[in-house]
């Protein structure tokens, strides 16, 4: 398995060509109340249930590596279906293939599961979440796409897959500023986890406690991970 701190350093090196990456909080208020108060109202009328298909777990290829999945907020006003998963490959965006997207949630935005280029690792679901940590750029591409995870200080302990359910223990600071960062930073996790392990199901932990909780927000039904393979 891929250690932390080298891939922390790995990361680094090549964040700016990674992914891609901005998405802006608007939120639209149906009850004409403020643009805070309708983006937390939205979230349970944006989310669905399990997927009966979820996405396979990353297959290794004949040589050993493995393209890990990595969750980035979709840029505002995406339309995905014009970034779907046959666009031509761009040598100075190594991790520009997308792989999958989630359903509205929070403040109208969405998850874009992206393809980085393939590396050894024994345990693709820890390795995955530990690139996503360590990416230091809050912005990626053209378009761009958001990370709000660059400002955490979030850092990997562990991931089980068991059954239906990937759990990932954190510890560290969610640093959110924002609803809108805090529905971002939890979705970015759960959907990168769950396209690591193929779960339909994610529980994320800081320090052994529920992190939506901690971000204080209402517990919802997984997003729907749409696989564009």
């Amino acid at each position: 398995m891929t250690s932390g701190p080298s891939l922390r350093v790995a990361v680094s090196a090549f964040a700016v060509l990674a992914l891609l990456g901005v998405s802006a909080c608007d939120g639209d208020s149906a009850d004409n109340e403020s643009d805070t108060e309708s983006k937390e109202g939205n979230q349970d009328t944006a989310e669905q249930d399990p997927p009966d298909d979820p996405l396979p777990e990353p297959a290794f290829d004949d040589d050993e590596t493995v393209s890990l999945p990595i969750g980035l907020v979709s840029p505002p006003g995406y339309d995905w279906e014009i970034y779907e998963s046959d666009d031509e490959y761009r040598p100075d965006q190594p991790h520009s293939h997308q792989v999958a997207r989630t359903n509205m949630f929070g403040c109208q935005d969405y998850i874009s599961v992206m393809q980085t280029v393939p590396i050894v690792t024994e345990d693709p679901t820890t390795s995955a979440l530990e690139y996503l940590l360590a990416m230091d750029t809050s912005q990626h591409g053209d378009p761009a796409f958001l990370n709000p995870l660059a400002s955490s200080g979030l850092e990997v302990t562990g991931a089980e897959h068991d059954g239906d359910v990937v759990t990932v223990s954190l510890t560290g600071s969610a640093g959110s500023t924002s609803i809108c960062q805090s529905w971002q930073i939890l979705k970015q996790i759960e959907a990168t986890a769950r396209a690591a392990t193929g779960a339909p199901e994610a529980e994320v932990l800081l320090d052994e406690a529920p992190l939506s909780a901690q971000l204080g927000l209402e517990e919802t039904s997984p997003l729907t991970i749409q696989n564009l393979d």
